[in-house]
């Protein structure tokens, strides 16, 4: 079964927009560099009921064996590592179709 990984983030009040643009491009860039990742989408929330959840990414895996081969690939946790001090919040779900 595929599996899927939503996060959702709020970030900090005084992140600036360039920097939440480019946390997003960077999700999307961790597709070039581990191997686990089958799609991958990021972008900016635009309704009124995101409860101060700003951007959002998806992550398919190919199998459930592959979500701690991604969450502990250097690539990921090197975006950890930048940009986790910026986030209020963060929301993660993940599920298998």
């Amino acid at each position: 079964m595929k599996i899927v990984h939503i996060v959702l983030a709020k970030f900090k009040p005084e992140i600036t927009e360039q920097i939440k643009k480019q946390a997003a491009q960077d999700i999307l860039n961790l597709k070039n560099t581990i191997p686990q990742i089958k799609s991958v989408s990021s972008g900016k929330n635009f309704t009124d009921r995101g409860k101060g959840y700003e951007y959002g990414w998806v992550i398919e895996l190919e199998k459930k064996e592959d979500l701690p081969l991604y969450a502990n690939h250097q690539t990921h946790l090197d975006f950890l590592a930048k940009y986790k001090p910026t986030f209020e919040d963060v929301l993660a779900f993940d599920y298998e179709f």
